[in-house]
């Protein structure tokens, strides 16, 4: 039986002719949206254990999927961080460890090796990649609203979309949200002063995780409208701790841990939470993985594909992190396990 099927769809493709063959190939990848906050902490969101801040779209993509409670990032750092999880590299090894460094002309990035799989990638405001990162996408903006026009573009492709927030990274402006949250209504967490300053500031940072937090929401809404929500990763994380002393900048867990949520409802089993070790080397390898795509053998990172669908399989035994430089000279490393930190200074 199963050997008369497989003539039928190869007749079935004959006849389709080679265009349209592939073109229902196409449409069985899945897609990917990976959204990135700037300066996030992993406890500033309702899912996350923070009751006194709203994020009802990022919770439902943790209802949705799976939310980690022990993920790290290889660098509490803005451009280093992004440039590691799209190599799969660690920081020292991308060659643009220090903030602001480019992307090296003989780097590859991730929408690179998708684009040979026949995917259309974009990415949406923060870069901070270097012109050799950014020309590695099909498709460019600025615009955090401009995520429709992307999907406009896709001719049948799937697609790879990387959504660099700019929230809830600093300068604060006051009215920049609907009801804003009360300084009375944060957590002030022990290694800062609980003073009205401190309260206030806190206060500016929750209002920009929940500007973001509505964007993800318009973003969900749009993919279902569009019958993609289905089969589309969508994958949460921040590119290094709040912008707070002790936080980012440093490898303490407050500048490294990530929120780091995983949704795809078609094949992901939904409220599922992973306690597992684990680290965001992983992602671009496992990206590909999910792809069908061999991973490159410079990648340092490695697929947690098979984790996703078997909670029996063990995370990382360690994690590890580095700091270079950040507005001044300071190489710092980190190792950490379920149990216990070593940082070297």
């Amino acid at each position: 039986m199963a050997a008369v099927i497989s003539i039928i769809i190869f007749a079935l493709l004959l006849f389709m002719g080679c265009d349209q063959a592939k073109e229902k190939l196409r449409s069985n990848q899945p897609n990917f949206l990976i959204l990135i906050a700037d300066d996030a902490s992993y406890r500033d969101f309702g899912c996350y254990g923070n009751n006194l801040i709203s994020t009802p779209n990022i919770d439902q993509l943790a209802d949705d999927g799976i939310r980690a409670t022990n993920a790290f990032l290889t660098t509490p750092q803005c451009s280093p961080s992004r440039i590691s999880v799209l190599t799969g590299k660690y920081a020292h090894a991308t060659g643009a460890e220090d903030l602001h460094m480019p992307l090296p002309e003989d780097e590859k990035i991730l929408p690179s090796y998708l684009k040979e799989r026949g995917y259309y990638t974009g990415y949406l405001r923060k870069g901070h990649l270097g012109e050799n990162g950014h020309k590695q996408f099909d498709w460019r903006s600025n615009d955090l609203n401009d995520l429709n026009k992307f999907l406009d573009t896709l001719n049948g492709a799937p697609f790879f979309m990387w959504v660099g927030f700019t929230d809830p990274h600093r300068p604060y402006h006051e009215d920049i949200i609907e009801n804003p949250q009360s300084a009375a209504e944060v957590f002030v967490p022990p290694y800062l002063s609980d003073d009205p300053n401190t309260r206030d500031d806190l206060a500016m940072y929750y209002n920009y995780i929940r500007r973001m937090d509505q964007q993800i929401g318009s973003y969900v809404s749009l993919l279902e409208n569009r019958k993609l929500r289905e089969n589309t990763f969508i994958i949460f994380f921040s590119d290094n701790g709040a912008p707070f002393p002790r936080e980012k900048g440093t490898l303490y867990d407050a500048g490294i841990e990530t929120p780091y949520i995983i949704s795809h409802t078609k094949t992901i089993e939904q409220g599922s939470v992973d306690n597992r070790l684990m680290s965001v080397i992983d992602l671009a390898p496992t990206v590909l993985d999910v792809a069908g795509i061999d991973i490159p053998t410079g990648m340092q990172g490695s697929s947690i594909k098979n984790m996703l669908y078997d909670f029996n399989l063990p995370g990382r035994d360690y994690v590890f992190s580095e700091r270079n430089w950040h507005n001044c000279d300071e190489h710092i490393r980190a190792v950490r396990d379920n149990r216990f930190k070593l940082i070297s200074n």
